[in-house]
């Protein structure tokens, strides 16, 4: 949508509304000297009537385009509009020859019926005259709108001013109660209600935030204590004879929760990630290892293609976290068949085949994985087809070494 500032909106709107308003007062205005050119043409009509004593073509003492017909002489189209009415009764019409005439019925000091017929064909001063008033009319039209315009510009700028101002203002606060303060001062009430809106929905979400990275912060907390055992107990497993399935499933349990620990206090964290620097041809292999016997029950192989020049700058633990996310969601949703991964200097791809035609292949921890993403600078890209989903990962390639 097309936006327009509030300066030009206004002055558009004040323009329209003064063209409405002039051909209005125009239209009122023309009306006005019809009726009163009709009202001056009947009243000199009845005055001139009011004289008559003989009516004929040669009735005595009629000014010049009168005419005082009796009945019996009065000719058919003019006898079709009096026809039946009533002593006193005017019609205006144009007659079969062209002329406009105002015709009364009335009667003479001794009752008898006549009509006075008045040629006002010339005397009309207000339809000659509307050629040369239409440029007249134009000019105040134009004349109104330029006014309206500068008017418009006047009183709003104003406003755009002040507005301008304030966004400037809101933009540079640094805390809600900054533009808590910025409404108290406000004069004008809108501009003052739209401040506090905007107060109320920063506090709103500075306590969602908080709230957020309190309860990670806790889960964090809570999840170090049972892995810590976890990691021990796993330890003692190994010495002895557990049967190898069961402690590979119980390492993998932990390692999981490891990453989940780590991706928590990650996400619950504003303070930057230590500068580190992964050799991906190291630690891909070494993940693909431990989740391959996932795949493997679910039918699947998992293919690594990665190029043994790759690094990122940026911790394994984090970039685990990650990868290990979108391979479990992979193996998890996806169907038999191959799960292909492969990696190059500025960008991951990961494919597998969807476990039915509308299953999405990643879906779980999806939102998880974009914010770890965006924590490294990374981006998440997925693409699903009827055959397969394929899901991107680009990165900005390492710097060397």
């Amino acid at each position: 949508m097309r936006r327009r500032s509030l300066q030009r909106a206004l002055a558009r709107r004040w323009m329209v509304f003064a063209a409405v308003l002039s051909v209005l007062l125009g239209g009122n205005a023309l009306l006005l000297l019809f009726l009163l050119e009709d009202s001056f043409i009947d009243r000199h009509l009845r005055a001139v009537a009011a004289g008559v004593v003989e009516p004929g073509p040669a009735s005595p003492g009629l000014p010049a385009r009168f005419q005082a017909l009796a009945w019996p002489s009065v000719p058919d189209d003019i006898g079709a509009r009096l026809a039946g009415r009533e002593p006193g009764a005017i019609a205006e019409f144009r007659r079969a020859d062209g002329r406009y005439v105002h015709a009364l019925a009335a009667r003479t000091a001794s009752g008898r019926p006549f009509v006075l017929v008045y040629d006002v064909t010339n005397e009309l001063t207000v339809n000659p005259r509307l050629p040369g008033g239409l440029a007249y009319a134009l000019a105040w039209l134009a004349l109104s709108l330029l006014a309206a315009w500068l008017l418009a510009r006047t009183f709003v700028a104003g406003i755009t001013r002040r507005a301008r101002a304030l966004m400037a203002q809101v933009l540079a606060s640094p805390d809600p109660g900054t533009l808590e303060n910025l409404a108290r001062e406000e004069p004008v009430e809108e501009l003052a209600g739209l401040l506090r809106l905007h107060a109320a929905a920063w506090r709103e979400q500075q306590a969602a935030v908080a709230r957020e990275r309190e309860t990670l912060a806790f889960l964090a907390h809570e999840l170090r204590t049972p892995l810590q055992s976890a990691r021990t107990s796993v330890a003692l497993l190994a010495e002895a004879s557990t049967p190898a399935p069961a402690l590979a499933r119980l390492q993998r349990a932990v390692e999981r929760l490891t990453r989940a620990s780590n991706a928590i206090l990650w996400l619950a964290s504003d303070a930057p990630l230590p500068a580190a620097r992964t050799h991906a041809a190291t630690r891909l292999p070494a993940l693909v290892e431990e989740l391959r016997p996932l795949a493997d029950i679910r039918g699947q192989r998992i293919e690594l293609r990665v190029s043994p020049d790759l690094h990122w700058d940026a911790p394994w633990e984090v970039v685990e976290a990650l990868l290990a996310n979108l391979l479990l969601n992979a193996i998890q949703h996806g169907g038999e068949g191959a799960i292909v991964l492969e990696a190059d200097a500025h960008s991951m791809t990961l494919v597998n085949t969807p476990e039915a035609a509308d299953s999405p292949g990643f879906g779980l921890g999806l939102r998880i994985v974009q914010r770890l993403a965006a924590r490294i600078g990374w981006r998440l890209q997925i693409e699903q087809a009827r055959q397969e989903v394929r899901c991107r990962v680009h990165w900005i390639p390492a710097t060397p070494a």
